[in-house]
């Protein structure tokens, strides 16, 4: 099993990470700042990979924050139904939290316009879908958000609406645009779609770039349709890639992320798991077992391919633990391929004879 490895642009240790055996490419998440101009960036970072390639993680139609700022509510107070429930929104009565005084409404400004039916107040899930807010109105690309979590929300941070009416508008973004035509300027063409559904996603990008090496990141139920009834038709020029951040939100119960993360390398033998890999590494430098178990699941279904994601690449010890780990893993663990076999026939008959019956 070999790593991709999220790249900060700015890390002192970016040659050490090309240096590491298992590491086969590099990620640069396209949302982080950057304090130069684009094309001497990726000049700067292609000439550090090497012959490594740099996956540019194009954001798509991942739904992201541009900003967050407080709405000025009606001065008069306002009913609404949220699960039944009717709900006060008091322009004069702010809910406190510790010193942060929050008003009832506040605003999520977005990359791209979407369309929701906001009939009855709609469930929407940040920080990996570990925190839920209810959007009350849709302006374009703001969410006018009821009451919303208990802190600030910073730009740049995924948002995932999984109600059957969302629909958003474009699918490449201006700054997905930039970056293509600053890589094609310094020689880079490998990419990684967000959010690919159908197969016009994959014809935006070659429009753009007619030498693209396209990863198709799965990351909601569409792709996982697009995967089953789209993608055998491109399956040669295309990877996959379960990206099982949004993927774990996005499916309808939470241990369906099994079957999907299977349904995924059954398409692609040479899939690619990402996100949610090591994530006890964020605070501390001893794995966790879920975390070892979880990579023996996936090379027992046939992953071959990881990629290890921002969460743990910002600090040099956590990334090259996880990357030591996986080397140890690879070394000390083969997964048994008999264990989704079916035993013939004459095994089955030698097992009744030592077990009687």
């Amino acid at each position: 099993m070999k790593a991709i490895t999220t790249i900060p642009p700015y890390a002192p240790y970016l040659e050490d990470i090309v240096q590491h055996p298992i590491v086969e490419g590099l990620r640069l998440n396209t949302v982080m700042p950057i304090k130069e101009p684009l094309e001497e960036m990726l000049s700067r970072l292609k000439s550090i990979a090497g012959k490594k390639p740099i996956w540019l993680d194009l954001k798509c139609r991942q739904l992201r924050v541009s900003r967050g700022a407080y709405f000025n509510a009606p001065k008069e107070p306002t009913v609404i139904e949220v699960e039944g429930k009717k709900v006060v929104l008091d322009p004069s009565n702010p809910k406190a939290y510790g010193e942060l005084r929050t008003p009832p409404w506040s605003i999520v400004e977005l990359d791209h316009e979407i369309e929701l039916d906001t009939t009855k107040p709609v469930k929407c899930y940040l920080n990996d879908g570990y925190q839920t807010a209810y959007i009350a109105k849709v302006d374009g690309n703001r969410l006018i958000m009821l009451d919303g979590p208990q802190r600030i929300i910073g730009g740049g941070e995924s948002i995932n609406i999984l109600d059957p009416s969302l629909r958003i508008k474009g699918y490449l973004t201006d700054n997905d645009k930039r970056y293509i035509e600053a890589a094609k300027k310094v020689g880079i063409h490998t990419y990684m779609l967000s959010y690919v559904e159908e197969s016009k996603d994959i014809s935006d990008l070659l429009k753009l770039d007619p030498n693209a090496k396209i990863v198709a990141k799965i990351e909601s139920e569409r792709g996982l349709d697009f995967v089953k009834y789209d993608y055998p038709a491109i399956k040669n020029y295309v990877g996959l890639m379960a990206a099982r951040g949004d993927l774990y939100v996005e499916v309808s119960r939470p241990h369906k992320i099994l079957n999907a993360t299977r349904q995924i390398v059954r398409a692609d033998s040479q899939a690619i798991s990402a996100s949610r890999i090591f994530t006890s590494l964020r605070d501390s430098y001893m794995p966790s077992c879920t975390d070892i178990s979880d990579i023996g699941f996936l090379r027992e279904i046939g992953y071959k391919h990881i990629m290890v994601g921002d969460d743990i690449c910002f600090k040099k010890e956590s990334l090259f633990s996880a990357l030591n780990l996986l080397q140890a893993i690879n070394k000390d663990y083969v997964p048994d391929n008999y264990s989704t076999q079916i035993p013939k026939i004459t095994q089955l008959g030698k097992i009744k004879k030592i077990i009687g019956g």
